[in-house]
């Protein structure tokens, strides 16, 4: 398949408050996603206590959502190109709200993974959807500020999932917090299908563009190819660290409190929403530049698992502050899907972004179940919770480095562009 940068028309585009309105709903739903992705970092003691659940069983829980999110990622690419953002998103978005309602009364590791097994099918085309969408129906000039934006809110989400989010669990119990979030995920349905319009949907011209994209030959792509590696343990491991094992390292390892450890977590993801904004506005810029954004991708690839090799061997109290300074590769390194989105037509842009963002979500449950798994090994052999969680560490920088090399092993195809 070519590479194609088509752009929509001008009296197609979206503009003004019809514009504002289309971003803000979409990224309405986009920060409960993230929420419900990243609370089991805040409130795992809580889920712990009250479901009696090992690290296995609770990597299990988070990646249950993982998981299923994952596996909707190819039916939704289809969904996204031939019925449009609008209806896929909202219908989808129901299921949710029944996955937080379940998760909100579940008394057993089964139906709580249940919940969270409609959670992630439910919230499976919050982002997706958006940026397909974009792709649609906005300039490619305008592609890395819409991105942000979305980012933005989904980081705005991480953020009410940590202290906030242990704090209202404390307070009204984390079972009403999931109550909470079930009539959310109602309303943001509710409100994308009202206050979004058609406007990506597909010509019936564009038909055949869409059934010939499969989800193999969109891998096979040379573009994909090269940062498949990365993808899955850099990017997707850092998903995994963010949503769930970042909170046990600041609380085994580093000896925080579970509040300490929540506030920290708050401060993580308060500094990668800052590092948004500003990619938000310097990305553009550098591509006026000639900075590409593989190029500017890649210095996130090689900074993320320096930052995390640093904080794997420096365990002293005041190494936390190595988590916020991850934040300014995180928005550069989702610029991969940005990329990946310009290197196909726009007509199939859903397919291609869904099977990019699969990749990501393997990757993150593939870490996120497996190094709960290593964790329990290691501890099985003889070593201490924070020792296992070293070495668990350890092997993931390992994978992360060896992404890298291949990324740079990998001859670039001709077709990839800025």
């Amino acid at each position: 398949m070519t590479s194609v940068s088509s752009s929509p028309s001008p009296s197609a585009m979206p503009t003004g408050f019809v514009a504002l309105r289309i971003v803000l709903v979409f990224a309405v739903g986009y920060f409960l996603s993230y929420a419900m992705r990243s609370v089991n970092a805040a409130i795992a003691p809580l889920l712990v206590s009250d479901l009696n659940l090992s690290a296995s069983e609770l990597g299990w829980l988070s990646s249950a959502y993982i998981l299923s999110f994952a596996a909707m990622q190819i039916p939704v690419g289809v969904w996204l190109d031939r019925y449009g953002a609008r209806r896929t998103e909202s219908a989808l978005l129901l299921i949710a709200a029944a996955g937080a309602a379940l998760t909100a009364i579940g008394e057993t590791l089964l139906i709580q993974s249940l919940g969270r097994i409609l959670i992630g099918i439910g919230v499976s085309a919050c982002l997706m959807a958006s940026y397909s969408y974009f792709r649609r129906c906005f300039p490619p000039e305008r592609q890395p500020r819409l991105v942000m934006y979305m980012l933005i809110s989904g980081t705005s989400g991480a953020l009410m999932a940590s202290q906030p989010a242990l704090a209202l669990a404390e307070w009204v119990g984390w079972r009403h917090v999931f109550s909470l979030t079930a009539l959310l995920f109602l309303f943001s349905a509710i409100a994308i299908f009202v206050f979004t319009g058609d406007l990506d949907r597909q010509t019936s011209a564009s038909k055949t563009q869409i059934s010939n994209a499969g989800f193999f030959s969109l891998c096979r792509h040379p573009f994909m190819l090269r940062v498949l590696p990365a993808t899955v343990f850099t990017i997707g491991g850092f998903g995994a660290l963010q949503t769930l094992w970042a909170g046990p390292w600041f609380t085994q390892v580093l000896g925080m409190s579970p509040d300490r450890a929540s506030q920290t977590l708050l401060y993580m993801n308060a500094s990668i929403l800052c590092s948004y904004f500003l990619m938000g506005e310097l990305s553009p810029r550098l591509i006026k530049r000639g900075v590409s954004l593989l190029n500017q991708s890649l210095g996130a690839l090689i900074w993320l698992p320096v930052c995390l090799g640093i904080i794997t061997f420096w365990q002293h109290s005041a190494s936390w502050i190595l988590w916020l300074i991850i934040a300014p590769a995180i928005p550069a390194m989702f610029l991969l899907q940005t990329q990946a989105a310009l290197e196909f037509p726009r007509e199939v842009a859903g397919r291609v972004l869904t099977t990019y963002n699969l990749l990501v979500f393997a990757g993150t449950f593939i870490v996120q179940w497996g190094f709960g798994a290593l964790t329990d090994l290691f501890q099985r052999l003889n070593n201490n919770p924070s020792q296992s969680l070293t070495y668990a560490m350890t092997c993931l920088v390992i994978l992360q480095a060896g992404g890298l090399l291949w990324f740079f092993v990998k001859k670039p195809d001709g077709s990839i562009r800025t």
